[in-house]
């Protein structure tokens, strides 16, 4: 391959470069067309690269190549000054482009043009598929161009067609094709089976199979490729009026699996035996067809899109402004919004700038706009939205998922293939996420919790009834816990049956005598705990498993004022000491450690501290007990307040994890956390 001097050297100059373009856009345009043909430039600015150019009469197109060095043309033709496909007027070629030289990693990196489409033209001999008019080395790739005769734009959907039967089915990893038809038909096994090494060779050339729409564009022989410091040049024929030129009725009979004509027939044999056939005089009401809102499969496909970011750490590059677009379009039909706030939110998870960001969102948000103001599209008889509905298998092919990947990243709607339906356990477990309904899973986590704290209370000294008032639950539930803590991890002090007969029949006695005021009423009253507690469904009563949604968080407390000092003791052997200018951690088996840099540290607060760090390893003294029965009457339990230095702060069963998990080395698996808590 020449190197860039090389080429730069033997570089046209400036008016035979002009000469070049004006001779590509006469012949993809060529005099009697109709419809406009788009000429301009790309350019590079903050905001990223775009197009910018105009709409001209063939002829006047011919005339405007002066000027800049890097120009390009339409393929197809359009009304209007717009060059989108609302406004595609008439179709003019169709092309495949291999970008071959994207990355050192693909097979063909450093060949040269001509052998590359040796290769090519090779394999499309073999496959039956007539050879492009044109090839074009366009300076980090290579085009093939099929010319046709202008067809109207009524001809588009024929137009895709075609280009599916070029490009073919999304090939796996070992080369076969990820979907499969439901229906055998062995004519069509015959030609994928023909056609499937020419489908794997565009693989590996790099085949663009994004480069399929109608206002797709491409770089004229005569520019120069500013990346590659390469002109574009015509490779064959030696001139553009050795061409070919196709008509492209033709051109598509030759290319898809089944003719015009033969499909004609199918139709008028299909009419036929639906005419030949018997009256049905109770036919089916028909079932309408209608599109799929927020709540069918966008959901999925946004949820999706996260997850396959996610796993793969980010978009990689090539696919970050893709991936943003069509997150952008699929949070825009779940749940609205404005391209400033898509930009704000998908512009850091993609990589990307938000100035990229607002550029790469521009048609949508004119889209979404317009959804707003009630203006649908329709689709194959369908009415639908106004904004892209792009197939799962269409997300799929353009961020070229493998199942491997899907499966790893638990894809359902984006699956290659199909999506993948739900298992009747996770479709249920779904349902109970959406009703609010606590989980069986989480309910035996919180007993089991509730078992391990409350047995490492009962070895603290605490009685059943100031653990019950603790935990605001009744006997029967604390100790159905504390058997399944014992049972699960082998603590000491199992629960045996009997004893747990036995409280069962004294909770019965107890709920016929209670008072007004509630056991946790007690406790707040007793110990200063907030009343405003989020409950949890456990058993027939509630478990004060986390702080309400308006309380703030203890490790976001503000600082206590100069010569204060606030103990927060989490549980029986881990506490914080808190004071103007320090931190102490104290473990119940270790030394105290400072938080911070020693140097920063009064030293009053330093002598509160080792105060309250003295207290903190005395003895726990249990709380002192009323009595229980008044005039014979069995009464609820009443605590006296505790006698210990420092007061117990309400339980907080996530902290206490992470806390035990810093100071035992690193244990971070969930139960084990818990099964030490109560340890």
């Amino acid at each position: 391959m020449m190197t860039p001097d090389a080429q730069t050297s033997t570089t046209p100059c400036q008016a035979t470069r002009a000469h070049l373009r004006a001779a590509h856009v006469a012949w993809l345009h060529p005099k009697g067309s109709i419809g406009r043909a788009w000429v301009g430039t790309k350019v590079a600015d903050d905001d990223g690269e775009r197009f910018e150019g105009e709409t001209l009469d063939p002829a006047d197109a011919v005339l405007r190549q002066h000027g800049a060095e890097d120009r390009y043309s339409s393929l197809n033709r359009f009304w209007g000054r717009r060059r989108t496909g609302e406004c595609l007027k008439a179709v003019g070629s169709l092309v495949l482009d291999w970008d071959y030289q994207k990355n050192e990693s693909q097979p063909f990196y450093g060949w040269a043009p001509e052998a590359v489409r040796d290769l090519l033209i090779e394999a499309m001999v073999a496959a039956g598929i007539p050879l492009p008019s044109i090839w074009v080395a366009s300076g980090c790739g290579l085009q093939g161009t099929w010319a046709c005769d202008g067809v109207k734009a009524a001809a588009w959907a024929r137009v895709r067609a075609v280009y599916d039967a070029l490009h073919g089915p999304d090939l796996a990893t070992n080369g076969m094709p990820k979907v499969r038809r439901r229906h055998a038909d062995p004519e069509l096994d015959a030609i994928e089976a023909k056609r499937l090494p020419m489908w794997r060779l565009f693989r590996d050339a790099g085949l663009d199979r994004v480069c399929r729409d109608s206002a797709r564009v491409v770089r004229l022989v005569g520019s120069m490729n500013v990346k590659s410091r390469t002109m574009a040049r015509l490779i064959a024929p030696a001139a553009f009026a050795d061409a070919t030129r196709y008509s492209f009725h033709a051109l598509a009979d030759a290319i898809l699996p089944v003719s015009r004509r033969e499909i004609e027939e199918r139709r008028r044999a299909r009419a036929e035996a639906q005419t030949a056939a018997a009256a049905n005089d109770n036919p089916a009401p028909a079932r309408p067809r209608r599109h799929a809102g927020p709540a069918g499969r966008w959901v999925g496909i946004l949820r999706d899109l996260y997850a396959w970011r996610d796993g793969m750490g980010g978009p990689p590059q090539g696919r970050r402004e893709l991936w943003l677009f069509l997150t952008a379009n699929a949070t825009a039909h779940v749940r609205g919004g404005r391209r400033e706030d898509w930009a704000a939110e998908l512009a850091p998870l993609a990589g990307l700038t938000e100035k990229e960001a607002l550029s790469a969102l521009g048609t949508l948000d004119r889209r979404q706009r317009r959804h707003e103001a009630g203006e649908t599209d329709e689709f194959e008889g369908v009415e639908q939205s106004i904004l892209y509905n792009h197939k799962a298998a269409t997300i799929v092919d353009l961020l070229d998922i493998q199942v491997e990947q899907a499966e790893r990243f638990g894809l359902r709607a984006l699956f290659p293939g199909g999506g993948k339906a739900m298992t009747p356990a996770e479709r249920q477990a779904a349902r109970r996420r959406r009703l609010g309904i606590e989980s069986a899973s989480d309910s035996a986590d919180q007993r089991l919790a509730i078992g391990m704290y409350a047995m490492g209370q009962r070895a603290a000294g605490m009685s059943l009834a100031e653990i019950c008032a603790c935990h605001d639950l009744g006997k029967e539930a604390v100790l159905f816990a504390m058997r399944l803590a014992s049972a699960d991890y082998g603590l000491d002090g199992a629960i045996d049956a009997e004893t747990l007969r036995a409280a069962r029949d004294a909770e019965a006695l107890e709920r016929s005598s209670i008072v007004a005021e509630t056991q946790s009423e007690v406790l707040a009253n007793a110990t200063g705990i907030d009343e405003a507690v989020e409950p949890v469904g456990f058993a027939s009563r509630y478990i004060v498993g986390s702080a309400s949604r308006e309380a703030r968080p203890a490790s976001l407390a503000p600082l206590p004022a100069p010569g204060e000092v606030v103990v927060q003791r989490w549980s029986d052997w881990f506490a914080t000491v808190t004071t103007a200018s320090g931190t102490w951690e104290w473990h119940r088996d270790a030394a105290w450690d400072l938080v911070g840099d020693p140097g920063c540290v009064d030293p009053a607060d330093a002598v509160l501290a080792q105060a309250a760090l003295q207290d903190l390893s005395r003895p726990i003294v249990g709380p002192a007990r009323r009595s229980a029965r008044r005039d014979g009457a069995r009464g609820q339990c009443r605590l006296a307040p505790p006698s210990r230095a420092a007061p117990l702060p309400q339980l907080d069963l996530s902290r206490e994890a992470e806390a035990y998990a810093d100071a035992s080395g690193g244990w971070t698996t969930p139960r084990r956390s818990l099964a030490l808590v109560a340890a």
